[in-house]
């Protein structure tokens, strides 16, 4: 599968503290009723602003509370993942990230794995 991204790029994680996942901002893997089993990503590093505008079409970008972080592909596949550019009509940049045998649940390690790939989080600042 050519999925036009190397090791060295970068991809964004939004997130927010509105609407925690499991006691997170950010989505540690899909829930399991969600098939197939991938989480979005944004492709490139992108601030919370340019985040929530390519997420949500919000022309304002984040509000204080959602922010972002960043993974190399790379660092994402060294860790087990698969990692493909997934463009869609509505963000272009769009980027999912799947198990390598993505039919099955993630477990607590996996969950682990994929966080622990993240770096460099970046919040919307402002009054909450």
């Amino acid at each position: 599968m050519n999925d036009n991204l190397s090791d060295e790029d970068w991809v964004t994680q939004y997130g927010t503290i509105h609407k925690p996942i499991g006691g997170t901002p950010f989505k540690q893997s899909p829930s399991a009723h969600e098939v197939p089993q991938e989480l979005s990503l944004l492709r490139g590093k992108m601030t919370p602003d340019e985040a929530a505008m390519a997420n949500h079409r919000r022309a304002q970008g984040a509000i204080p509370g959602e922010g972002v972080r960043y993974a190399l592909v790379g660092k994402l596949r060294a860790a087990g993942f698969r990692v493909w550019a997934s463009p869609t009509r509505r963000i272009p940049g769009h980027v999912s990230v799947a198990l390598v045998d993505d039919d099955r649940l993630w477990t607590n390690d996996e969950r682990d794995r994929f966080d622990a790939c993240f770096e460099s989080t970046s919040w919307k600042e402002g009054i909450l």
